[in-house]
């Protein structure tokens, strides 16, 4: 696997990883605002408790922020794994805080974030970053020849 495989692979993980991110943290909400609904719904009032809405409205607040912190500490490795993709020199800085991000969640994100990690400080990975000929080279784009044009005879 060559330098160009592995920035590759490392978008790939960084927008798997923050989907799944993304997804878990949807998921949860739904099924805690829908248990404590179902519950609310179903337990006695007594004369001193809040009513069900105030506690639900502030269980949806909750939610709603965690779900906004999550978006936005997301948005670092979609950046991320867009620039590795389509191989931009900007990508490593971006590479870099997204890997760094990920190692703070273990396991799944502490692999990526290593692995992130090993590849944009290594010489392999500072010579993709830092050279366009040998980015072109292992992306299979250096020295194609144009292809002929149209003849309109």
């Amino acid at each position: 696997m060559n330098a160009h495989d592995k920035a590759r692979l490392l978008g790939l993980l960084f927008w798997i990883y923050t989907a799944l991110n993304i997804v878990i943290v949807a998921g949860i909400a739904v099924i805690y605002i829908g248990l404590f609904g179902l519950v609310f719904t179903q337990v006695p009032q007594k004369a001193g408790d809040p009513p069900p809405e105030l506690i639900m409205t502030i269980l949806v607040v909750a939610f709603a922020i965690a779900f906004v912190f999550v978006i936005l500490f997301s948005v670092p490795k979609i950046i991320a794994g867009y620039g590795l993709r389509t191989e931009k020199p900007w990508a490593w800085i971006w590479a870099v805080i997204a890997s760094i991000m990920a190692c703070m969640s273990f396991p799944f994100g502490t692999a990526i974030g290593v692995f992130g990690l090993i590849f944009l400080f290594s010489d392999e990975g500072k010579r993709y970053f830092n050279d366009p000929a040998y980015r072109a080279e292992l992306a299979g784009t250096a020295n194609v020849a144009a292809p002929p044009p149209n003849s309109w005879q």
